[in-house]
């Protein structure tokens, strides 16, 4: 009996071959898709996940109240709160604390000398200082080197892979020495595997917390820029330990929070929860969006079942071919159940031969997908033991019966339903029940087509927004050198020859130094307060160090006052009297004066260093987007130091001779600082990056609404082509009474037109809420306009018509008397 069945399948299935070609390519491409869609969601939602101390590791972050409101909530704490939270909770089994050395200076630079004396130098950025215990939280599997005592010692370095490689080549580079900056001398002590790339922290080296000092930190309630986590025993429930932190804060920070009128609170955050769960200031690595997963996840979704959707359509329009089938399969004496399973096993091969197939396109796209989306999540797909997994295997056995069984049952029981006396008389007519199916069928494809299209638009537009948005300066043109980070006695001087060498240069308009650059989190954080106020009106502003060529050369504007000249430059480590400061639009906004004008020649007090400042307002410069249009105006004070340690040196460059004005710049800096790395980019570039993600799930977002798209027409196409079978008598007979080729396409146009309307007004509605709530992810954001609303619609319409028109033309231009005579 089942080779029967298996014989009738194919034969049935060899027949129909467009019908059999649209379901299974249909069917292939929705699999494939829903496949890769999850690849994505799996590689973001499992961040961090590799580490075996995953389920009880947590971050200790902090969030503001009363004056310091105004910050945001951070992913940073003091560094005395993982120490102290050891020794005052039970709960917590071990700690670890991380810092970028950013926050300590400018540039780093490393060099190593071999026994030849030929000398290796870098400019380093992933360089991280982490407690001994950091190896012990983490699993960063070490090559080289005990992770017990690695970070032990004071300088002390442990080293990726990658960075041996560049310093040492084959060599073993434990036990040799690095140096930081041509002063400082570090050990090498071990060497660690590539941080993977589904890590919320990455670093190239690690250098001990010790060097730091002995307890350094340890009793440091007053700088707030600290990773801090901690390990709980297992069973622990973090909410038990987070009702303990208003005593423990009220302990540390009591004195401190009544002196200044603010109040803080601790929150635990599982690791696991960090990239994707988490908007606090200070991520050491861009995060990702849990509402882009969500998205992406129900596109995976629609795009199987829009496949889904053809099979039903195309199976149950075939039931007319195939009812007198069934009708002499009932004479015959073939029961109902068997009758199911002859029609429920074509789906199981149909969607055996799509999963087949749909495999074949995963691994051969695999690659291509990765370069697509700027991550290698096939290679961390294969090696993360998933497909060693039963219950993954069991999820795609389990996702496929189901979808065979759900697809093959509703045609199935449609078929059984003829009755075989009035089949086999030829008076069988379709029902209006399946018609009104197929038709609502139609019209969900229709209704997802035009969400993704205009998804994909309103994505397009904000993306587009963000990157041509007025930023408040030009970032064009503006090429940045990493500032060396060798100084000495006479550094301030090679910085100003520097300068003026290079304002030589025809192409170079303008250079100026400065500690950050738009396009990043200003490192320099701290209070302020007007000069007639106490410390309880204190907020929080960033801190900007920047010369009198920073307005110039970014062409930045000045709302009211004036720009630094060079007498404003001044010593802050010497605790001076009075000092010009400018202040951006944001922080006049939050000291309280009420126009730009009346915060000028006003006297203000901020804290930076280990002491307080007095300073007079000389300017305001208009807001600037700091950051990426995702966050708001930041406030900023700009201070002119007089020591000329830059971090960044910003150069404003015609662009027509682009290369050999570089290697101008190039010479000149080598010349100045002669065995500092030469290390550029260009500030456009730099800017952009901060959009990566947006841009990431953009082009997934896209990707997947054209093979959406793709896998509906194919039903379109497949369903049209069954309908002037159909109707193929009908439009011979209209042919001959004259119709002409415009009248018969109108014919099959008319009701997929009503279809589309009807589903834009569903799906008009929707579109609106759901990307409503997408962009309050944004403080600037696009509006909505009439585009996002009538485009996809007509685009959805153009693309249906077109579709149906191919098979629509065909049956146009048959021989009328042929399609009479042998109807």
């Amino acid at each position: 009996m089942f080779k029967n069945y298996f014989t009738i399948a194919f034969r049935n299935l060899l027949k129909n071959k467009i019908f059999t070609t649209v379901n299974i390519l249909g069917l292939a491409i929705g699999m494939a898709a829903c496949f890769f869609v999850f690849l994505y969601v799996h590689f973001e939602s499992g961040y961090d996940s590799f580490n075996k101390n995953a389920t009880n590791l947590y971050r200790v972050n902090i969030s503001y109240s009363g004056s310091f409101s105004n910050l945001p909530p951070m992913a940073t704490n003091h560094p005395a709160v993982g120490p102290a939270m050891k020794r005052d909770f039970p709960e917590v089994v071990d700690m670890a604390r991380a810092v970028g050395t950013s926050l300590f200076g400018g540039t780093v630079a490393l060099s190593y000398t071999n026994n030849k004396g030929n000398v290796t130098s870098f400019n380093e950025e992933k360089l991280m200082v982490a407690d001994q215990s950091f190896f012990n939280l983490f699993s960063f599997p070490l090559l080289a080197g005990n992770p017990k005592n690695v970070l032990t010692e004071k300088n002390t370095l442990v080293i990726s892979e990658n960075i041996a490689g560049k310093f040492f080549g084959k060599e073993n580079p434990v036990g040799k020495t690095i140096y930081l900056n041509k002063q400082m001398p570090f050990k090498v002590t071990g060497v660690f595997k590539e941080v993977p790339e589904n890590s919320h922290i990455k670093f190239n080296m690690l250098a001990s917390f010790a060097t730091m000092g002995e307890n350094f930190g340890n009793d440091n309630w007053t700088w707030p820029e600290y990773y801090n986590y901690v390990l709980l025993a297992p069973g622990t429930d973090p909410k038990r330990v987070e009702a303990k932190f208003p005593a423990f804060i009220a302990k540390y920070l009591g004195p401190t929070m009544k002196q200044l009128n603010f109040g803080c609170q601790f929150h635990l955050q599982k690791v696991t929860d960090i990239h994707l769960r988490s908007h606090y200031l200070k991520e050491p690595e861009p995060g990702g969006s849990e509402r882009d997963i969500y998205f992406l996840s129900i596109i995976g979704i629609l795009i199987l079942l829009v496949a889904w959707i053809n099979y039903v359509n195309l199976s149950t329009a075939k039931s007319m071919e195939r009812a007198k089938e069934v009708g002499l399969r009932k004479v015959a004496g073939a029961s109902k159940p068997q009758l199911v399973v002859q029609f429920i096993l074509e789906s199981f091969i149909v969607n055996l031969m799509a999963v087949i197939i749909a495999v074949a396109i995963v691994f051969a796209c695999f690659p291509f997908f990765s370069n697509f989306i700027g991550k290698n999540i096939s290679a961390s797909f294969l090696t993360s033991g998933m497909l060693e997994q039963p219950s993954f295997w069991l999820t795609v056995v389990g996702l496929f019966v189901t979808g065979a069984f759900l697809v093959g049952a509703y045609p199935a029981f449609v078929l059984i339903r003829y009755q075989p006396a009035l089949v086999l008389k030829g008076k069988f007519m379709q029902s209006a029940k399946g018609v009104i199916l197929r038709k609502s069928l139609v019209s969900l494809q229709f209704v997802l087509s035009i969400l993704l299209i205009a998804g994909s638009i309103m994505v397009y537009k904000q993306l587009t927004y963000m990157r041509n948005q007025q930023l408040g300066y030009n970032k064009d043109q503006i090429v940045v050198l990493k500032a060396p980070a060798y100084t000495d006695s006479i550094f301030g001087a090679k910085i100003v020859a520097f300068k003026n060498n290079i304002l030589k240069n025809p192409a170079v308009t303008a250079i100026t130094g400065s500690s950050d650059i738009p396009g990043k989190l200003i490192v320099g954080r701290n209070s302020i307060r007007k000069a007639s106020a106490d410390k309880t009106s204190n907020f929080v502003t960033y801190i900007m160090q920047a010369d009198e060529n920073f307005v110039p050369a970014y062409q930045m504007q000045v709302a009211t006052g004036r720009n630094f000249v060079a007498a404003d430059s001044v010593n802050l480590f010497v605790h001076p009297s009075h000092i010009q400061v400018m202040v951006n639009e944001e922080l006049v906004r939050g000291l309280g004066y009420k126009t730009n004008e009346a915060a000028i020649n006003q006297s203000v007090i901020f804290a930076y260093g280990d002491g307080e400042h007095k300073a007079e307002i000389i300017g305001v410069l208009k807001n600037y987007h700091q950051r990426s249009l995702r966050e708001v105006y930041d406030p900023i004070l700009f201070v002119y130091p007089s020591f000329n340690y830059w971090s960044y040196l910003s150069i404003h460059i015609n662009t027509s001779k682009l290369a050999e004005s570089l290697s101008s710049i190039e010479n000149s800096y080598k010349t100045s600082f002669a065995g500092s790395p030469f290390e550029y980019f260009f500030l456009n570039d730099y800017f952009n990056n901060q959009y990566q993600a947006d841009q990431r799930f953009g082009k997934v977002f896209t990707l997947f609404t054209v093979l959406a798209i793709f896998v509906a027409c194919l039903g379109l196409l497949g369903l049209s082509s069954f309908v002037s079978r159909l109707r193929i008598k009908e439009i011979g007979i209209r042919k001959v009474l004259g119709a002409t080729i415009y009248s018969i396409l109108v014919l099959f146009s008319k009701d997929f037109i009503k279809l589309v309307l009807l589903a834009a007004a569903i799906a008009i509605p929707i579109f609106y809420f759901v990307g409503n709530a997408w962009l309050r992810n944004y403080a600037f954001h696009i509006r909505f306009d009439w585009v996002m609303f009538v485009l996809p619609p007509l685009l959805l319409l153009i693309i249906s018509l077109l579709t149906i028109s191919i098979q629509s033309i065909k049956a146009a231009l048959a021989n009328p008397v042929k399609s009479i005579h042998t109807e």
